[in-house]
């Protein structure tokens, strides 16, 4: 347990935003993580940059979303962190998890608020990065860090940054179906019955295909019977994307029994985002409803191998909180190094990046991420989780979406009367 004295932590100084602001003693940044790698010349230079702020119960500190210039700490009190699922995690000072800093992904994927009085410590970013890329970084491992009064989460968030930083953490490879009919698409001599003989080696799949064509997405006059009169109807280019979509949920299992139930909900959020997408797509001039499924599918993906190692570490499985932790901070580079390794086109690996950034404005021309955010704001709908998310008319990709004349009244309406359709879709996905 981290204990900090009033002498050690602040002497006073002035004001910030109406909030009582305290001058940082350097003292105080040598007990945090990473601050305790710098001299103490960094560490003086870094308190100079550095506030300690006393807040009221009940504030917010940050909302999904915000890219805020600064790292916060928590030296006393309680702070409640509520992530875009409706999970709650409590931060208490003093604990090891207070040593490090509070959610620091940006943008931002938890609301933080204070349940009790608190004092926090607020650090420029730019200047802490500034002042860790100064000093060589020590060949940091597990077993360099002392793991007693209660810093096991510590480490074991450490471990799960050192695996990916370290390019091993098991990256998941594209079924290998779906890999030979995206070879064969993309070969000018294949033809649609080359594509079918392809598919028909795995019956569930191909009768997946027909039922897909048959669908509410791409019904035609009449119904399709056989695999290559679907295909002929999808389209190559659409079969390709399908096939990889229908394929995915085989990579969504775990050896784990304590991990299954937590990758069964991951897999139900993304069939659910991903039916979502593509109905929006098919609402918004130039955008591919399959297409779109396929963003939906993938913009958790980095969650799977972040899962997998907690799989193999029984103490990171069994703890929720780190495991969280982990994921939110995570799971974009994750997924965009997993997108990159299957040579996926860019702006899908977008989607796995920015998928979580609600503010994320890219200019006028709409893309998949625009659609995956608004689908993801979508799916909350009903849950507890909403009420801490920003609203429709306040994220940038909203006004994209349809003819740019969609009012959140309207979108809800659309998404409530293609219920059923939406849920077709996820049962074609598995």
């Amino acid at each position: 347990m981290l204990q900090f004295s009033q002498s050690q932590a602040v002497k006073r100084g002035g004001m910030l935003s109406g909030k009582t602001s305290l001058m940082v003693d350097p003292q105080l940044l040598s007990h945090l993580d990473p601050l305790r790698r710098l001299d103490g010349a960094g560490l003086r230079e870094l308190a100079q940059q550095s506030f300690v702020d006393e807040v009221k119960a009940g504030q917010t500190l940050f909302r999904f979303g915000h890219n805020d210039p600064w790292s916060f700490y928590l030296i006393e009190g309680e702070i409640e962190l509520l992530s875009r699922t409706g999970h709650t995690e409590l931060v208490k000072g003093g604990s090891a998890q207070a040593a490090g800093p509070i959610s620091p992904e940006k943008p931002r994927s938890v609301v933080a608020r204070t349940r009790t009085p608190a004092r926090l410590l607020r650090i420029n970013e730019d200047a802490l990065n500034f002042q860790l890329n100064a000093v060589a970084a020590p060949d940091a491992t597990a077993n360099s860090i002392d793991v007693s009064d209660g810093d096991s989460e510590s480490v074991l968030f450490l471990k799960l940054h050192q695996a990916y930083e370290a390019d091993t953490l098991a990256i998941p490879s594209m079924p290998d179906i779906a890999l030979r009919v995206r070879d064969a698409v993309q070969d000018d001599g294949k033809t649609a019955e080359d594509v079918a003989r392809i598919i028909q080696v795995d019956p569930p799949l191909a009768a997946r295909m027909i039922q897909t064509a048959n669908s509410p997405l791409y019904r035609g006059t009449s119904p399709t019977t056989t695999l290559r009169a679907a295909i002929m109807r999808l389209g190559l280019a659409q079969t390709r994307n399908l096939v990889i979509s229908i394929t995915m949920k085989q990579l969504f299992t775990s050896s784990s029994s304590v991990l299954t139930s937590r990758m069964h909900a991951v897999w139900h959020h993304t069939t659910e985002v991903a039916a979502l997408s593509a109905l929006l797509a098919r609402l918004t001039p130039g955008l591919d409803t399959d297409r779109a499924l396929l963003a939906g599918l993938v913009h958790d993906i980095g969650v799977l191998p972040i899962l997998g190692y907690a799989a193999d570490d029984p103490d990171l499985a069994a703890d929720g909180n780190t495991l969280d932790r982990a994921i939110r901070s995570l799971r974009g580079q994750v997924g965009a190094m997993i997108l990159r390794k299957w040579e996926f086109e860019p702006e899908l690996v977008t989607v796995a990046l920015d998928a979580e950034d609600w503010k994320r404005d890219s200019g006028k021309r709409v893309d998949y991420c625009d659609i995956v955010i608004i689908a993801q704001l979508h799916s909350f709908i009903g849950d507890p989780a909403m009420a801490a998310l920003p609203g429709l008319d306040e994220v940038p990709a909203f006004t994209k979406v349809g003819d740019g004349s969609l009012s959140p009244a309207a979108s809800m309406t659309i998404i409530k009367e293609a219920r059923a359709e939406i849920e077709e879709i996820q049962k074609l996905l598995g």
